[in-house]
């Protein structure tokens, strides 16, 4: 009667052919594996968010403290009233508003430079540089005032326009709640991600009743679903949610 020989491992002793070959399979298949789930259970569970970086540039407009962020007034050379200008909300480089050294230009035509990151319609720079500049010739007047779209209750989640706009992914959602939170608290433009009766994504600024920001009054809402009726306005290409925040309603 003849014995089978099963391959046995011992540290000390090279490892059996038998054994090598099975080590080598397992291995490359656990790497195929992981490279799926990888690809497979981020798509799942919609964590890639379409936010993009664009290069690091330099933009040129007039540096204002508001309405509800920090943002800068960027003339068109072809846009004629509502479309004369385009607003880009501010952020530091870091976790936080821009910085006094930007800041203290407020109401001067400055240059910026930084990385944008813009999602849909919402661009945000990140910026820790500012030098003035002479003021543009130009007829078109600077608007102060923006419109009235009416008044609407809308659902959603509030979001920092820093991260959703493509600085980090997810940038929306329960698990991106601690960042947001953070960026939020350090003065990052607040805002409120919502979709319209025709299902269009829509990131409106956050302001309270006087046009300020909410930042400070939100934090224990921050990503977690909710209903805000306000008054939706436009100023320029930018859409501010105008609410007291003690009125938003969780819908948890």
């Amino acid at each position: 009667m003849s014995q089978r020989n099963t391959p046995f491992f011992v540290h000390y002793l090279p490892l059996p052919p038998e054994l090598r070959a099975f080590v080598i399979w397992l291995v490359f298949g656990l790497s195929v594996l992981t490279l799926i789930l990888s690809i497979v259970v981020p798509a799942l569970q919609d964590q890639f968010g379409p936010g993009w970086r664009q290069p690091t540039r330099e933009i040129s407009g007039l540096l204002l403290d508001g309405p509800g962020a920090p943002q800068v007034l960027i003339p068109r050379p072809d846009g004629e009233g509502e479309t004369a200008y385009s607003r880009v909300l501010l952020a530091s480089t870091r976790k936080l508003a821009p910085p006094a050294s930007v800041m203290d230009k407020t109401g001067e035509w400055v240059k910026l430079r930084g990385a944008l990151f813009s999602n849909g319609t919402l661009t945000v720079m990140n910026t820790n540089r500012a030098g003035v500049l002479d003021a543009p010739l130009s007829d078109q007047p600077v608007p102060t005032e923006p419109n009235s779209l009416g008044t609407f209750a809308l659902k959603g989640e509030i979001i920092d326009a820093k991260c959703f706009s493509g600085v980090m992914k997810p940038g929306a959602g329960k698990t991106h709640l601690g960042c947001a939170v953070r960026c939020i608290s350090g003065g990052v433009p607040a805002m409120f991600h919502t979709r319209n009766a025709q299902g269009q994504e829509l990131d409106l600024l956050l302001v309270d009743e006087k046009g300020d920001a909410v930042n400070d009054r939100v934090l224990d809402r921050v990503a977690l679903p909710l209903e805000i009726r306000g008054e939706v306005l436009k100023l320029n290409d930018l859409l501010l949610l105008r609410a007291d925040p003690s009125t938003y309603r969780s819908l948890l």
